[in-house]
């Protein structure tokens, strides 16, 4: 009788100290909190896209997610200071366009391999760009932004996030496309790009929606076209670039998280599944939804082979467009 008690005691005690380690939060005291190092400066799509998702997944992992903004360099500086980093599963870079992808046409040396030197771990999420004007620039319509652009005498100054970044070798090819030259002036992300461009110092720009959107909709910059197959739910009266008259020109910036090569598949794998955990919520889909972007879930090895297809697009385009760093 007392074995069988004892037995049932020490079966108790196990079960109890089971569920604490299944509760969120029970290893949190024994790690150290989670850094995001993130390629642009506050305010822009990569920060707001980083901040909604990374509260929502550090809810899931039971450690808090810092936000590291290292802007400058087309997302060069905070690649280099990702790697820095010890691969111990602590510190992640979120990868997007230029860094990732477009950085390896543009730029005759690099200071880093993203293909070698990066693994992918998950990605957050992705946003149209669409073609925004300063108000005073006069165009109300793609046609009448032709029209401008067009006259002998024109050219007009292009903002992007920075040189290589998606705002600007889509935007290369969207106005080729349409006729008209563009100057181009890289900025160290969207939001100092679209402060710029209120200032009525840069004359349009192709911008993920969640650093643009709400200056659009406010009537301080004007939409012209959104450059996606269909027409964003949030800014509905907007058409897609191909309604205007200029298809295949669909873009989208797009961020996640990439691991120095070394860390633990371990860590790469509770980081995915924590990630995709806060992407299934309704409620962060929503306010994704709300700043203009699409939740991207999936496994490291999806994420890895949408890079694969990102590349396979842009790098040659790059290359036939010509586009070099600034």
């Amino acid at each position: 009788m007392e074995t069988l008690m004892r037995r049932e005691f020490l079966g108790t005690l196990l079960a109890g100290a089971l569920a604490v380690l299944a509760a969120p939060g029970a290893l949190a005291q024994n790690r150290a909190p989670v850094r995001f190092i993130v390629p642009y400066p506050a305010g822009g799509a990569a920060d707001q896209i980083t901040r909604l998702v990374a509260q929502a997944a550090s809810q899931q992992l039971g450690t808090p997610i810092v936000i590291d903004n290292r802007g400058g360099a087309a997302g060069m500086i905070a690649a280099e200071a990702t790697l820095r980093a010890e691969p111990d599963g602590t510190t992640f870079f979120v990868g997007s366009n230029a860094p990732i992808v477009i950085n390896q046409a543009i730029y005759a040396k690099m200071p880093y391999d993203p293909e070698k030197d990066f693994v992918p771990v998950v990605g957050m999420g992705k946003s149209p760009l669409l073609l925004v004007t300063r108000k005073e620039l006069g165009a109300r319509n793609v046609a009448e932004l032709i029209a401008l652009g067009r006259k002998p005498d024109a050219r007009f100054t292009m903002g992007s996030a920075s040189s290589g970044n998606i705002t600007h070798l889509a935007g290369e090819g969207a106005s080729r496309a349409m006729g008209f030259k563009v100057t181009h002036v890289p900025f160290t992300g969207s939001a100092p790009a679209i402060t710029s461009m209120l200032g009525n110092n840069v004359d349009l720009m192709y911008d993920a929606l969640p650093s643009c959107m709400q200056q659009a909709k406010a009537g301080r910059i004007v939409p012209l076209a959104i450059l996606d197959g269909k027409r964003f739910p949030q800014i509905p009266d907007v058409p897609t670039l191909a309604e205007a008259g200029y298809p295949g020109h669909d873009a989208s910036a797009w961020f996640g998280v990439m691991a120095r090569t070394g860390t633990p598949r371990a860590a790469i794998d509770g980081l995915n599944r924590a990630v995709n955990a806060a992407l299934k919520d309704p409620e962060l889909i929503a306010r994704l939804n709300h700043i203009g972007a699409q939740p991207m879930p999936g496994s490291p090895e999806a994420f890895g082979r949408f890079i694969a297809d990102e590349r396979a697009r842009w790098i040659p385009l790059a290359h036939l467009l010509g586009v070099k760093a600034d």
